[in-house]
């Protein structure tokens, strides 16, 4: 929604307690804005407030300051939220129209108008059945239809409603569970409840999902306002009501509760990753499906056409080959599938430009056959049987089931005949349906359901007006999906999990958001994890990890040596993070122990001779090396690190043996010209290391002309081994000489 820096002031000092200043911010605000008529509630705070001050000012001792004090920022909130979206709407031509139309159409929207009337709706539908058939369809079509547009209409009068009264909060969770109101109105204003929260926080619209998601029996409803009070709790907002984390705390008390959130969280990556995923089928995957289309899907399946016999003669094998490529395409794709991927994004969200989804509440309410857009789609009973066939049992969100049947029937009548028999059997070639026991547990449901906020936030026209739970804020560094780094979760048990989610972030390559994850950890539930996780950061991605606690990875990586003393990959990562830092003879011994501990990774003592190099005990190195390059005599790593050693020791001859194998073979790399040029100069061949360096300098492009050139040699050459060339004698007039060499030759300019 349309957000006004003033009134974000006005709440980051409603955070800080800084009352007063809030009344003036918002006095002053008012004034300038007449038309949002907050005059009359701010006098009554300002002069509630003034009576409290002059009577603490007094020297009067009140047992209740504090509830006091925090009930008027309570009472400045509720009216700041409320003049918030009064602003919104009035600087919004869209949400302007909504305004206009749900508190123009006359009805009653209390609480118990809205019970009796979804009750009386159920009731209607069921005293359908004893009507007559020939008017039935008629008379149920007309009042589903009535029906939807209330329902559309409660939708928006939800979600853009102010700040809701205790006891409206209490009458509507009682709606909520009742078991007499039909599920899909629940489920849809769950979800208009959670878009409400989301763009103004509402402590009692969060304590309706609250209490929906640990009271009700339907888990359809349950599991919406699951996403939904995770989804919408108010950064920061817990310092304001102080309750939030209080009831927050009380669910996380529970094993079950935590192990749902740690699987919403995981399941919001998967839907970041949908377009992703995407570009990855149309790239990779289609591309052969379209290739190989000697092929054609039938009711029994991936069928070959009638080709050339003679080719079919000639190579026999071909065909066989097609399948097996057709049947490694539809596995990829199921095994996306499987692994959670949204792997229908791509191809359903063309279909959001029917008028269908104009209407905000069609993209959020469930799939049911009488939903007056699509209940006449059905037609003949075996168009009936087909679509069932395909929304009853293949995975697709609800928005994508009103998709497929608003297309199916604008191209029924073209579709050929086997593919419509292929249909009516319930198949689709290459899609595995989904059992009914599966899409009943709760993370089948959360994840349809995700994939519909997904393409909502993604795709409706107007999505730029609302908060959205997929992005970033204003500076990009808050991230909405990571709801584990809401401070409402530090110092809770859901901490335990923060290792399981920034693991997956980690292999994700999501490093701030795993950074600020780790940032919300409290000093009690920092755990070996959470320094593995934060060294790990630092050592490789210091650009993502501001704001944690340590501030280099050698220190992340002690504290987790010295929670678990025995660990290989704690004493791995402690020893890479003090060679990074120069500190060889830490790394060395690191290393050493790294080596004992497991005497069968080579890995720790070919980095033990890297620190050995580089600590000028190139000879104490080399008996390592010796044995590492007998036992592997073709593994380069090895070769690298003993030509350096060899280079160090003065044993130029060998090393240039080892140099020229090494530039010679396939797995060549810049750094070898590098330092077989560095041989070569230290033993006295000045116009062979300037060869060298110049192939190091067209490793790297060579087309910055002389000036890159130069760069190039003093920062790679000069800088970087000045300790090895002034060991061996070579002055700071040879680097230039020799840098002039290079670019000599490399660009001929004398």
């Amino acid at each position: 929604m349309e957000r006004n820096k003033t009134l974000d002031h006005i709440f980051s000092l409603l955070g800080s307690m800084a009352l007063s200043e809030a009344i003036d911010e918002l006095e002053t605000f008012g004034a300038a804005h007449p038309e949002l008529s907050l005059d009359a509630r701010l006098r009554e705070i300002r002069s509630d407030y003034r009576l409290m001050f002059d009577y603490w000012s007094k020297g009067f001792k009140d047992e209740q300051l504090e509830l006091v004090y925090r009930n008027f920022i309570y009472r400045m909130y509720r009216l700041t939220a409320d003049v918030g979206m009064r602003y919104a709407i009035a600087h919004s031509s869209y949400l302007t129209a909504i305004d206009n139309r749900v508190r123009s159409a006359g009805r009653d929207w209390s609480p118990a108008a809205l019970q009796a009337g979804l009750e009386g709706f159920v009731s209607d539908v069921a005293l359908l059945e004893l009507e007559p058939a020939h008017v039935r369809a008629e008379r149920k079509l007309g009042l589903h239809r009535a029906h939807r547009q209330m329902m559309n209409d409660l939708f928006d009068y939800i979600w853009t409603s102010s700040q809701w009264t205790d006891s409206t909060a209490e009458s509507m969770a009682q709606l909520l569970l009742a078991p007499t109101v039909d599920t899909i109105d629940q489920q849809l204003i769950v979800s208009a409840v959670m878009l409400g929260c989301m763009n103004m926080f509402d402590i009692n619209k969060f304590r309706v999902m609250l209490t929906v998601y640990r009271q009700s029996s339907d888990e359809q409803v349950r599991q919406r306002a699951l996403v939904g009070w995770a989804l919408s709790a108010g950064v920061g907002m817990h310092h304001i009501f102080p309750e939030e984390r209080e009831m927050v705390g009380g669910l996380l008390a529970d094993e079950h509760v935590c192990k749902e959130l740690v699987e919403l969280q995981i399941q919001l990556f998967y839907c970041l990753s949908a377009e992703n995923d995407n570009r990855k089928i149309q790239q990779e995957i289609m591309p052969d499906l379209l290739k190989h289309n000697g092929l054609s899907i039938t009711p029994n399946g991936i069928e070959e056409k009638e080709g050339d016999s003679i080719e079919d003669i000639i190579h026999p094998e071909e065909a066989e080959r097609r399948m097996e490529k057709v049947e490694e395409s539809f596995r990829r794709m199921l095994d996306m599938q499987k692994s959670g991927a949204d792997i229908y994004f791509g191809g359903f969200s063309q279909m959001k430009r029917f008028p269908f989804f104009d209407s905000i509440g069609n993209w959020f309410v469930p799939f049911y056959p009488e939903h007056p857009a699509i209940s006449q789609a059905y037609g003949t009973q075996a168009d009936t049987r087909m679509i069932r066939n395909i929304v009853d049992h293949m995975p697709f969100c609800n928005s994508d089931k009103y998709s497929f049947v608003i297309a199916f029937r604008q191209v029924v009548d073209r579709i050929p005949q086997n593919i419509r028999e292929m249909l009516a059997n319930g198949s689709v070639a290459g899609m595995e349906a989904v059992a009914a026991e599966e899409q009943g547990k709760p993370e089948y449901i959360r994840r349809q359901y995700l994939q519909d906020l997904y393409r909502f936030f993604r795709l409706y026209p107007s999505r730029s007006m609302l908060y959205n739970p997929f992005g970033h804020d204003a500076d990009g560094h808050v991230f909405n999906y990571v709801f584990f780094a809401n401070p409402i979760f530090s110092a809770t048990p859901l901490e335990a999990c923060y290792g399981e989610v920034v693991g997956c972030m980690m292999k994700r390559s999501m490093y701030r958001e795993a950074a600020s994850v780790l940032a919300n950890c409290s000093v009690p539930g920092r755990d070996f994890l959470y320094y593995m996780h934060c060294g790990s950061l630092r050592l490789h991605h210091p650009a993502a990890s501001g704001g944690l606690a340590l501030p280099q990875a050698s220190a992340c990586f002690e504290e987790a040596l010295r929670l678990r003393p025995d660990s290989a990959k704690a004493l791995s990562g402690y020893a890479r993070a003090k060679f990074y830092d120069g500190e060889y003879a830490v790394a060395e011994y690191a290393y050493a122990r790294l080596s004992a501990m497991h005497p069968e990774r080579k890995s720790s003592v070919l980095n033990m001779a890297v620190c050995m190099v580089n600590l000028g005990k190139s000879d104490e190195a080399l008996k390592h090396l010796y044995k590492l390059n007998y036992e592997s005599p073709d593994d380069d790593r090895v070769n690298r690190v003993m030509a350096r050693a060899l280079v160090c020791a003065g044993q130029y001859d060998k090393a240039e043996k080892a140099y020229l194998a090494l530039c010679a073979g396939q797995e060549a790399e810049p750094e070898d010209h590098l330092n077989h040029g560095l041989c070569r100069w230290l033993a006295g061949d000045k116009a062979g290391a300037a060869e060298c360096f110049v192939e190091y300098v067209r490793a790297h492009g060579g087309d910055a002309g002389v000036a890159g050139c130069r760069s190039l040699f003093y920062a790679d050459v000069a800088d970087k081994e000045r300790e090895l060339l002034a060991g061996n004698g070579i002055t700071p007039t040879e680097v230039h000489l020799m840098c002039d060499l290079v670019c000599d030759l490399a660009f001929r300019i004398r």
